[in-house]
């Protein structure tokens, strides 16, 4: 009898362990799942980030070729020469001067649009500090380099979009 006894207490230990084993490994489970989840999240966020930040720098890269395209027409007008400037041809410098040479300045909008660092960007010309009207063609009298007062430049980087304004003061050039 006792022999039998014994059987019957080792059958009933070895099922609680199955039991004791399935709970830890369901537990174990649900652990890798959150930190899978967690990770994802983390992953997601910074990937978000990075775009953000970049179509930033697409949108500041705008602003600095709109202020170095300037320097460079006004430079080379004058032959590099600051005596020889011409005041006639200062008040008469258009949007259109500078940036259709290459035809990136939209002459129904006044809006100039390019490239940098894989994305893309737009900028929008403002011919005071307050205005929320750009000015809107290439060739006006508004369009004149030395009433321009503040750049906006719109950067797109991989469907997400970030903008930077400047004030600019191009009447010294």
């Amino acid at each position: 009898m006792k022999n039998l006894n014994k059987k019957k207490y080792l059958s009933k230990k070895s099922g609680s362990i199955l039991v004791f084993s399935l709970f830890i490994m369901m537990i174990s489970l649900i652990i890798g799942l959150s930190f899978m989840t967690t990770s994802s999240i983390g992953m997601k966020s910074t990937i978000s980030s990075a775009k953000s930040v970049n179509s930033f720098q697409v949108a500041d890269s705008g602003i600095e070729y709109a202020f170095r395209e300037v320097r460079e027409f006004r430079w080379n007008e004058t032959g590099g020469n600051e005596g020889d400037k011409n005041l006639e041809d200062e008040n008469t410098d258009g949007l259109g001067d500078v940036f259709n040479l290459s035809g990136e300045c939209d002459n129904s909008t006044g809006k100039v649009s390019g490239s940098a660092n894989g994305g893309t960007f737009e900028l929008f010309f403002y011919p005071d500090f307050v205005s929320t009207t750009p000015i809107n063609n290439c060739n006006g009298n508004n369009a004149n380099i030395v009433r321009i007062k503040k750049i906006k430049a719109v950067g797109t980087y991989k469907g997400i979009t970030r903008s930077v304004e400047a004030t600019a003061d191009f009447s010294g050039l």
